[in-house]
């Protein structure tokens, strides 16, 4: 009997969930970051997770996931999935081993994750040997959704972006500043909710202001996080920042003299085919 693998992307906003059967099934769930989320939310992932499958027990589960830095948290996610799923195998790795396996597979290339966050690593084939100096929402993140978000909000309040992007803004911000405050010193994951904010750059991603922000951060992180790794070529990005703005990245990177790669939204399914092919 072929064993039942399930695989997850789990990143700070959503986590993507693959599972073998008659027919390979998705399920989408909230998302767990153990560096921004108290346990609990990774807790009541993992029970929305099991009352998806219902009778359908994994026997190998592989976790790909935002946040994972160390075996201390590792061992917190590995808890949390013995407890929902007992007896069966559960292996945690970083969003970042995932994002590498899936766009290199076994060549070697850099890997750059535009999301909520931001990251980048330099991948042989085999491992990750070379990565960025990661600092989290409140002091790096250079170019993912959170970043782009508190530019946004910075240039709105200090006056400083075009009436059209303002008008924008303030359809998200019905409270202003007392309101904006209030709700993001309450927040469970503010990096989430300040994220929310970069949707009026998506919306409005062929306004030149607009490009130009975006643009200047993408350089940011290119510059404090992409360069000094020595990248090696092809550079594939994944996450939707880096999709949605995918010209814009390309033409910085083309500037640095860096040829881009595969640009991937969702690693899910392309971790998980793998897995299933070679069995494990």
């Amino acid at each position: 009997m072929k064993k039942i693998i399930l695989v997850g992307d789990v990143g700070s906003t959503k986590s993507s969930w693959w599972i073998t059967g008659t027919e390979p099934r998705e399920i989408n769930l909230p998302g767990f970051n153990p560096l921004v989320h108290d346990p609990e939310v990774g807790k009541a992932m993992a029970s929305s997770l099991s009352t998806e499958l219902g009778n359908t027990i994994p026997d190998i589960i592989w976790y790909y996931g935002a946040g994972v830095i160390d075996s201390n948290i590792e061992l917190i996610i590995k808890e949390i999935f013995n407890h929902q799923f007992p007896g069966g195998e559960i292996n945690v790795n970083s969003d970042l081993i995932g994002a590498a396996k899936a766009v290199c597979g076994y060549e070697p290339g850099t890997v750059v994750i535009l999301g909520t966050g931001s990251h980048a690593a330099v991948y042989d084939g085999n491992k990750i040997v070379r990565q960025a100096n990661s600092l989290g929402y409140i002091l790096g993140d250079e170019g993912g959704g959170c970043d782009i978000g508190k530019a946004l909000l910075r240039a709105y309040f200090y006056n400083k972006m075009p009436e059209p992007v303002k008008l924008e803004m303030m359809k998200s911000l019905p409270g202003e500043r007392p309101a904006l405050m209030k709700q993001l010193y309450s927040s469970p994951a503010p990096n989430q909710y300040l994220a929310t904010y970069a949707r009026v750059a998506v919306k409005m991603s062929d306004n030149a202001w607009i490009r130009d922000l975006v643009r200047s951060r993408f350089r940011l992180f290119l510059k404090n996080h992409l360069l000094p790794l020595e990248a090696v070529e092809p550079v594939h990005i994944l996450g939707s920042i880096g999709c949605i703005f995918a010209d814009l990245i390309e033409t910085e990177l083309t500037n640095n003299a860096l040829k881009a790669g595969v640009f991937l939204k969702d690693p899910s399914y392309r971790l998980f085919t793998m897995h299933v092919e070679h069995g494990d």
